[in-house]
Protein backbone atom coordinates (compact mmCIF):
# COMPACT_ATOMS: atom_id res chain seq x y z
CA UNK A 1 0.00 0.00 0.00
CA UNK A 2 2.80 2.55 0.84
CA UNK A 3 4.52 1.93 -2.30
CA UNK A 4 1.78 2.59 -4.24
CA UNK A 5 0.47 5.99 -2.86
CA UNK A 6 4.19 6.84 -3.35
CA UNK A 7 4.68 6.19 -6.93
CA UNK A 8 0.93 8.21 -6.98
CA UNK A 9 3.37 11.08 -5.51
CA UNK A 10 6.05 10.90 -7.86
CA UNK A 11 4.31 10.93 -11.07
CA UNK A 12 4.06 14.51 -11.10
CA UNK A 13 7.77 15.10 -10.19
CA UNK A 14 8.98 12.30 -13.35
CA UNK A 15 10.24 14.45 -16.31
CA UNK A 16 12.94 14.90 -18.66
CA UNK A 17 13.60 17.91 -20.38
CA UNK A 18 17.20 19.69 -21.98
CA UNK A 19 20.12 20.53 -19.24
CA UNK A 20 20.66 24.04 -19.28
CA UNK A 21 24.03 25.03 -19.93
CA UNK A 22 26.97 25.38 -17.62
CA UNK A 23 27.53 28.61 -15.65
CA UNK A 24 28.83 29.99 -12.51
CA UNK A 25 26.11 30.41 -10.45
CA UNK A 26 23.96 26.82 -9.11
CA UNK A 27 23.83 25.20 -12.55
CA UNK A 28 20.38 23.03 -12.80
CA UNK A 29 20.94 19.96 -15.16
CA UNK A 30 16.95 18.73 -15.12
CA UNK A 31 17.98 15.41 -16.91
CA UNK A 32 20.20 14.54 -14.03
CA UNK A 33 17.84 15.77 -11.50
CA UNK A 34 15.34 13.41 -12.78
CA UNK A 35 17.76 10.67 -12.86
CA UNK A 36 18.54 10.79 -8.95
CA UNK A 37 15.02 11.06 -8.30
CA UNK A 38 13.99 7.99 -10.45
CA UNK A 39 17.07 6.32 -9.29
CA UNK A 40 16.24 6.64 -5.57
CA UNK A 41 12.99 5.59 -6.58
CA UNK A 42 13.65 2.26 -8.09
CA UNK A 43 16.14 1.21 -5.13
CA UNK A 44 13.06 1.71 -2.93
CA UNK A 45 11.07 -0.60 -4.89
CA UNK A 46 13.56 -3.33 -5.15
CA UNK A 47 14.32 -2.99 -1.50
CA UNK A 48 11.14 -3.18 -0.52
CA UNK A 49 10.54 0.63 0.71
CA UNK A 50 11.90 0.94 4.39
CA UNK A 51 11.62 4.24 5.61
CA UNK A 52 15.59 4.69 4.94
CA UNK A 53 14.46 4.39 1.51
CA UNK A 54 11.27 6.63 1.61
CA UNK A 55 14.31 9.47 2.88
CA UNK A 56 16.84 8.96 0.61
CA UNK A 57 14.13 9.64 -2.38
CA UNK A 58 13.11 12.91 -0.19
CA UNK A 59 15.97 13.90 -0.30
CA UNK A 60 16.39 13.66 -3.99
CA UNK A 61 12.69 15.42 -4.53
CA UNK A 62 14.21 18.24 -2.16
CA UNK A 63 17.61 19.16 -4.05
CA UNK A 64 15.15 18.88 -7.35
CA UNK A 65 12.59 21.49 -5.58
CA UNK A 66 15.02 24.01 -4.42
CA UNK A 67 17.29 23.40 -8.13
CA UNK A 68 13.89 24.62 -9.32
CA UNK A 69 13.16 27.12 -7.22
CA UNK A 70 16.43 28.83 -6.95
CA UNK A 71 16.61 28.63 -10.92
CA UNK A 72 13.70 27.71 -12.84
CA UNK A 73 10.80 28.95 -11.11
CA UNK A 74 8.48 29.54 -13.69
CA UNK A 75 8.83 26.15 -14.61
CA UNK A 76 6.00 24.46 -14.55
CA UNK A 77 7.74 21.60 -13.27
CA UNK A 78 8.43 23.50 -10.21
CA UNK A 79 5.10 23.87 -8.96
CA UNK A 80 4.38 19.65 -9.67
CA UNK A 81 7.67 19.61 -7.45
CA UNK A 82 6.13 21.51 -4.58
CA UNK A 83 3.26 19.32 -4.90
CA UNK A 84 5.30 16.21 -4.06
CA UNK A 85 7.60 17.84 -1.59
CA UNK A 86 4.51 19.03 0.77
CA UNK A 87 2.83 14.83 0.31
CA UNK A 88 5.79 14.02 1.08
CA UNK A 89 6.65 15.81 4.16
CA UNK A 90 3.07 15.21 5.47
CA UNK A 91 3.68 11.59 5.28
CA UNK A 92 7.25 11.51 6.49
CA UNK A 93 6.75 13.94 9.22
CA UNK A 94 9.15 16.44 8.23
CA UNK A 95 10.42 17.88 11.11
CA UNK A 96 13.97 20.25 10.42
CA UNK A 97 15.21 18.79 13.94
CA UNK A 98 15.16 14.98 12.73
CA UNK A 99 15.81 16.24 9.00
CA UNK A 100 19.20 16.09 7.62
CA UNK A 101 18.22 18.10 4.50
CA UNK A 102 18.94 21.64 6.24
CA UNK A 103 15.76 22.30 3.52
CA UNK A 104 12.81 24.39 5.94
CA UNK A 105 12.64 27.07 3.81
CA UNK A 106 11.60 25.27 0.72
CA UNK A 107 9.68 22.76 3.15
CA UNK A 108 7.71 25.93 3.91
CA UNK A 109 7.66 27.49 0.34
CA UNK A 110 6.32 24.41 -0.83
CA UNK A 111 3.46 24.12 1.89
CA UNK A 112 2.69 27.69 1.23
CA UNK A 113 2.03 27.22 -2.40
CA UNK A 114 -0.54 24.91 -1.63
CA UNK A 115 -2.91 26.79 1.29
CA UNK A 116 -5.58 27.47 -0.73
CA UNK A 117 -5.29 23.97 -2.91
CA UNK A 118 -8.94 21.71 -2.10
CA UNK A 119 -6.66 18.93 -1.75
CA UNK A 120 -3.52 20.16 -0.20
CA UNK A 121 -4.48 22.95 1.73
CA UNK A 122 -5.61 21.65 4.95
CA UNK A 123 -1.80 19.59 4.84
CA UNK A 124 -0.50 23.00 3.60
CA UNK A 125 -1.74 24.81 6.40
CA UNK A 126 -1.10 22.27 9.43
CA UNK A 127 2.56 22.38 8.39
CA UNK A 128 2.86 25.50 7.68
CA UNK A 129 1.15 26.13 11.55
CA UNK A 130 3.24 23.49 13.03
CA UNK A 131 6.85 24.78 11.84
CA UNK A 132 6.08 28.53 12.65
CA UNK A 133 5.26 27.30 16.32
CA UNK A 134 8.35 25.24 16.49
CA UNK A 135 10.30 28.73 15.02
CA UNK A 136 9.22 30.82 17.94
CA UNK A 137 10.38 28.23 20.88
CA UNK A 138 13.06 25.69 20.55
CA UNK A 139 11.16 23.56 23.17
CA UNK A 140 8.29 22.56 20.76
CA UNK A 141 10.60 22.06 18.12
CA UNK A 142 12.00 19.45 21.01
CA UNK A 143 8.62 18.07 21.47
CA UNK A 144 7.82 18.22 17.57
CA UNK A 145 10.71 16.00 17.07
CA UNK A 146 10.11 13.49 19.49
CA UNK A 147 6.57 13.27 18.23
CA UNK A 148 7.00 12.97 14.78
CA UNK A 149 10.42 10.24 15.45
CA UNK A 150 7.86 8.60 17.65
CA UNK A 151 4.79 8.34 14.87
CA UNK A 152 7.54 6.85 12.18
CA UNK A 153 8.48 3.88 14.59
CA UNK A 154 4.52 3.33 14.18
CA UNK A 155 4.39 3.80 10.93
CA UNK A 156 7.34 1.82 9.97
CA UNK A 157 7.04 -0.54 12.69
CA UNK A 158 10.82 -2.71 13.67
CA UNK A 159 12.42 -0.10 10.88
CA UNK A 160 16.28 0.28 11.81
CA UNK A 161 16.02 4.12 10.44
CA UNK A 162 12.91 4.77 12.82
CA UNK A 163 14.20 3.23 16.16
CA UNK A 164 17.70 4.90 15.58
CA UNK A 165 16.25 8.48 14.71
CA UNK A 166 14.13 8.18 17.54
CA UNK A 167 17.06 8.33 19.92
CA UNK A 168 18.41 11.01 17.47
CA UNK A 169 16.03 12.99 17.82
CA UNK A 170 16.13 12.97 21.45
CA UNK A 171 19.61 13.52 21.32
CA UNK A 172 18.98 16.19 19.10
CA UNK A 173 16.32 17.75 21.27
CA UNK A 174 18.87 17.41 24.41
CA UNK A 175 21.26 19.79 22.68
CA UNK A 176 19.14 22.29 21.16
CA UNK A 177 17.49 22.68 24.74
CA UNK A 178 19.48 21.23 27.40
CA UNK A 179 16.96 19.47 28.55
CA UNK A 180 17.95 16.56 31.17
CA UNK A 181 14.78 14.59 30.16
CA UNK A 182 15.58 14.38 26.61
CA UNK A 183 19.09 12.96 27.39
CA UNK A 184 17.35 10.63 29.67
CA UNK A 185 14.88 9.35 27.10
CA UNK A 186 17.52 8.67 24.78
CA UNK A 187 19.66 6.47 26.80
CA UNK A 188 16.22 4.81 27.60
CA UNK A 189 15.29 3.86 24.34
CA UNK A 190 18.99 3.07 23.66
CA UNK A 191 18.86 0.48 26.25
CA UNK A 192 15.72 -0.91 25.23
CA UNK A 193 16.35 -5.27 23.63
CA UNK A 194 15.14 -4.12 20.26
CA UNK A 195 17.51 -1.23 20.06
CA UNK A 196 19.67 -1.92 17.23
CA UNK A 197 22.71 -1.02 18.67
CA UNK A 198 25.13 -2.37 16.15
CA UNK A 199 23.72 0.42 13.11
CA UNK A 200 24.11 3.07 14.79
CA UNK A 201 25.85 5.57 12.53
CA UNK A 202 29.36 7.03 13.23
CA UNK A 203 27.72 10.90 13.40
CA UNK A 204 24.92 9.69 15.99
CA UNK A 205 27.29 7.35 17.72
CA UNK A 206 29.90 10.38 18.51
CA UNK A 207 26.69 12.21 20.43
CA UNK A 208 25.82 8.85 22.11
CA UNK A 209 28.59 6.96 22.98
CA UNK A 210 30.60 9.51 25.35
CA UNK A 211 27.16 9.82 27.00
CA UNK A 212 26.72 6.69 27.68
CA UNK A 213 30.76 6.41 29.37
CA UNK A 214 29.79 9.67 31.21
CA UNK A 215 26.57 8.24 32.70
CA UNK A 216 28.03 4.85 33.41
CA UNK A 217 31.32 6.40 35.53
CA UNK A 218 28.47 8.47 37.32
CA UNK A 219 29.15 11.75 35.45
CA UNK A 220 27.72 14.74 37.45
CA UNK A 221 24.10 15.13 36.67
CA UNK A 222 23.34 11.65 35.49
CA UNK A 223 20.44 9.79 37.64
CA UNK A 224 20.34 6.53 38.54
CA UNK A 225 17.93 5.88 36.28
CA UNK A 226 20.29 7.28 33.44
CA UNK A 227 23.40 5.03 35.08
CA UNK A 228 21.16 1.94 34.39
CA UNK A 229 20.21 2.43 31.03
CA UNK A 230 23.56 3.48 30.15
CA UNK A 231 25.09 0.02 31.64
CA UNK A 232 22.53 -1.72 29.25
CA UNK A 233 23.29 0.23 26.15
CA UNK A 234 27.27 -0.72 27.03
CA UNK A 235 26.46 -4.52 27.73
CA UNK A 236 24.02 -4.70 23.91
CA UNK A 237 26.97 -2.69 22.60
CA UNK A 238 29.50 -5.32 23.46
CA UNK A 239 27.19 -8.37 22.82
CA UNK A 240 26.85 -7.04 19.25
CA UNK A 241 30.73 -6.15 18.55
CA UNK A 242 31.55 -8.04 15.46
CA UNK A 243 27.72 -9.16 14.86
CA UNK A 244 26.48 -8.03 11.50
CA UNK A 245 24.22 -4.94 11.71
CA UNK A 246 20.41 -5.49 11.62
CA UNK A 247 18.64 -5.98 8.75
CA UNK A 248 17.60 -2.94 7.64
CA UNK A 249 18.41 0.13 5.86
CA UNK A 250 20.12 2.94 7.33
CA UNK A 251 20.12 6.92 5.72
CA UNK A 252 23.96 7.69 5.05
CA UNK A 253 23.94 11.21 4.19
CA UNK A 254 27.29 10.67 2.46
CA UNK A 255 25.25 9.93 -0.45
CA UNK A 256 24.09 12.76 -0.85
CA UNK A 257 25.25 15.21 -3.30
CA UNK A 258 27.53 17.78 -1.78
CA UNK A 259 27.71 21.19 -3.70
CA UNK A 260 30.07 23.89 -2.85
CA UNK A 261 29.87 27.50 -3.54
CA UNK A 262 31.68 29.37 -6.54
CA UNK A 263 34.53 32.00 -5.51
CA UNK A 264 32.41 34.24 -8.14
CA UNK A 265 28.54 33.28 -6.70
CA UNK A 266 27.10 36.61 -4.57
CA UNK A 267 24.68 35.91 -1.87
CA UNK A 268 22.36 38.06 0.08
CA UNK A 269 21.32 41.72 -0.27
CA UNK A 270 24.85 43.13 -0.37
CA UNK A 271 25.76 40.72 -2.74
CA UNK A 272 29.15 38.93 -0.56
CA UNK A 273 31.04 36.18 -2.28
CA UNK A 274 32.37 33.45 -0.23
CA UNK A 275 35.86 35.38 -0.07
CA UNK A 276 33.73 38.57 1.12
CA UNK A 277 32.12 36.89 3.79
CA UNK A 278 35.25 35.74 4.87
CA UNK A 279 36.87 39.30 4.49
CA UNK A 280 34.21 40.94 6.02
CA UNK A 281 33.99 38.43 9.66
CA UNK A 282 38.05 39.22 9.48
CA UNK A 283 37.32 42.92 9.12
CA UNK A 284 34.61 43.64 11.46
CA UNK A 285 36.44 41.51 14.12
CA UNK A 286 39.31 43.90 13.86
CA UNK A 287 36.66 47.46 14.45
CA UNK A 288 35.61 45.18 17.48
CA UNK A 289 38.95 44.50 18.71
CA UNK A 290 39.29 48.70 18.44
CA UNK A 291 36.05 48.57 20.91
CA UNK A 292 32.92 49.55 18.48
CA UNK A 293 30.68 46.87 19.95
CA UNK A 294 27.07 47.41 18.79
CA UNK A 295 28.45 49.61 16.40
CA UNK A 296 28.86 46.93 13.92
CA UNK A 297 25.71 45.17 14.36
CA UNK A 298 24.36 46.32 11.42
CA UNK A 299 26.95 45.02 9.03
CA UNK A 300 27.16 41.39 10.67
CA UNK A 301 23.49 41.08 10.42
CA UNK A 302 24.17 41.78 6.77
CA UNK A 303 27.05 39.19 7.08
CA UNK A 304 24.15 36.56 8.48
CA UNK A 305 21.63 37.75 5.51
CA UNK A 306 24.61 36.45 2.58
CA UNK A 307 25.51 33.46 4.31
CA UNK A 308 21.77 32.83 4.84
CA UNK A 309 21.32 33.25 0.83
CA UNK A 310 24.38 31.34 0.70
CA UNK A 311 22.53 28.09 2.94
CA UNK A 312 19.22 28.32 0.95
CA UNK A 313 21.46 27.50 -2.52
CA UNK A 314 24.07 25.08 -1.15
CA UNK A 315 23.15 23.79 2.00
CA UNK A 316 25.64 21.23 1.52
CA UNK A 317 28.64 23.34 1.20
CA UNK A 318 31.16 22.00 3.88
CA UNK A 319 32.12 25.65 4.82
CA UNK A 320 29.06 26.70 6.27
CA UNK A 321 29.29 25.19 10.04
CA UNK A 322 32.71 27.25 10.49
CA UNK A 323 31.68 30.25 8.99
CA UNK A 324 28.52 30.63 11.01
CA UNK A 325 29.88 29.55 14.02
CA UNK A 326 32.40 32.66 13.38
CA UNK A 327 29.61 34.96 13.08
CA UNK A 328 28.10 33.36 15.91
CA UNK A 329 31.22 34.62 17.93
CA UNK A 330 31.14 37.67 16.32
CA UNK A 331 27.67 38.27 17.75
CA UNK A 332 28.73 37.75 20.87
CA UNK A 333 31.18 40.53 20.97
CA UNK A 334 28.15 43.01 20.19
CA UNK A 335 26.38 43.62 22.86
CA UNK A 336 22.75 44.16 22.02
CA UNK A 337 19.02 42.66 22.33
CA UNK A 338 19.34 42.03 18.46
CA UNK A 339 23.01 40.35 18.65
CA UNK A 340 21.10 37.91 21.18
CA UNK A 341 18.42 37.22 18.95
CA UNK A 342 20.77 37.21 15.91
CA UNK A 343 22.93 34.52 17.64
CA UNK A 344 20.61 32.62 18.97
CA UNK A 345 19.30 31.91 15.26
CA UNK A 346 22.92 31.55 14.04
CA UNK A 347 22.67 28.41 17.18
CA UNK A 348 19.68 27.00 15.92
CA UNK A 349 21.05 26.47 12.62
CA UNK A 350 23.93 24.85 13.64
CA UNK A 351 22.52 22.68 15.82
CA UNK A 352 19.25 21.87 13.79
CA UNK A 353 21.00 21.64 10.46
CA UNK A 354 24.58 20.49 11.16
CA UNK A 355 24.36 19.05 13.99
CA UNK A 356 27.53 16.29 13.37
CA UNK A 357 29.49 19.41 12.68
CA UNK A 358 32.07 19.93 15.19
CA UNK A 359 31.10 23.65 15.49
CA UNK A 360 27.54 22.21 16.51
CA UNK A 361 28.66 20.13 18.54
CA UNK A 362 30.71 23.11 20.84
CA UNK A 363 27.34 23.74 21.79
CA UNK A 364 26.36 20.54 23.12
CA UNK A 365 26.34 19.69 27.14
CA UNK A 366 29.26 17.77 28.24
Amino acid sequence: MRASKLAAALVAAWFTVAPLASRASLEVDTQMLDRQMKAAYAKGEAAGWHLADELTLFSAVLDAGRAYELRLRDDPNNVQLKGTTLDLATRLHYDPLINSDAAEWYVRDAAQAYTGDAQRGAAAQALLAKLDAEDADPRKLAHDADDDAAALVKDYPGDVQALLGQVDADLRAYNLTRDPVWRTLALGRAAQADFPIASVPVDMGKLLWPMVDAARNAGPGYTATEREAARAIASHRALAHGAPPVIGHVVSRDAYLIITAPADEYFGHTKLSPIGVRNELTRIGKYLDAGWGAQMLKETVWVKDSLDDWQQQYPRDYELPRLYKNLYDTLGRENSAEAKKAQADVRRILIVDYPSSTEARSFFPS
